[in-house]
């Protein structure tokens, strides 16, 4: 549970630097860029950068949320494999829509949160477990209506369906393939044993 505390604490101190101190400047220079140079740095940077304190607000909740439902499927203590299913998300999510998205600056960890739902359906799919499916049954019911921030909407230009649609397909990624979380995890579990 540290690890969803740390992340939250970190997005709020970056994000309220962002936008208290340096008028959104940070979300400018690190954000998502498409098919830009400097908008690679937004792959490992825009998770952690939102426009306005609504926007924060509106993201922390379903990560929390989500994140602790990813947090009960983890192999192990030290959420080892959270790290690597947290990492294939925003790498996949953010490539993707540095890759495809449209000519804006993509900001915010919409794109993990959707990665987090991809995850924990795949998961239930894949490994169907009285966990991973209830589970997964759970998430259907607090956030399948959320599926619809996947579709291009001329009336929510500001929203980065990219970044969801992306993220939900890393977040499918990361749950068809347990083996490689297992094994990546137990590396970076051992990395982060006291």
């Amino acid at each position: 549970m540290e690890v969803l505390r740390d992340s939250i604490i970190l997005t709020w101190l970056v994000s309220l630097v962002n936008i208290l101190i340096l008028n959104n400047g940070l979300g400018r220079l690190l954000g998502i860029r498409p098919r830009s140079l400097i908008g690679l740095l937004g792959i490992v940077f825009s998770p952690l950068l939102h426009r306005d304190i609504g926007h924060l607000i509106a993201n922390t909740v379903p990560f929390l949320v989500l994140g602790w439902l990813v947090l009960l499927q983890s192999r192990f203590e030290n959420g080892g494999d959270f790290y690597v299913i947290t990492a294939i998300i925003v790498l996949i999510g953010g490539f993707g829509t540095w890759l495809l998205g449209r000519d804006a600056i993509h900001i915010g960890a919409s794109g993990l949160i959707f990665g987090y739902i991809g995850f924990l359906l795949a998961q239930g799919y894949v490994g169907p477990t009285a966990l991973t499916l209830g589970l997964a049954l759970i998430v259907f019911m607090l956030y399948g209506s959320q599926l619809w921030g996947m579709i291009p909407s001329a009336s929510e230009e500001r929203i980065s369906w990219e970044g969801h649609l992306f993220g939900f397909v890393g977040g499918i990624v990361a749950g068809v393939y347990p083996e490689f979380l297992t094994m990546l995890g137990t590396a970076i579990n051992n990395l982060i044993q006291p």
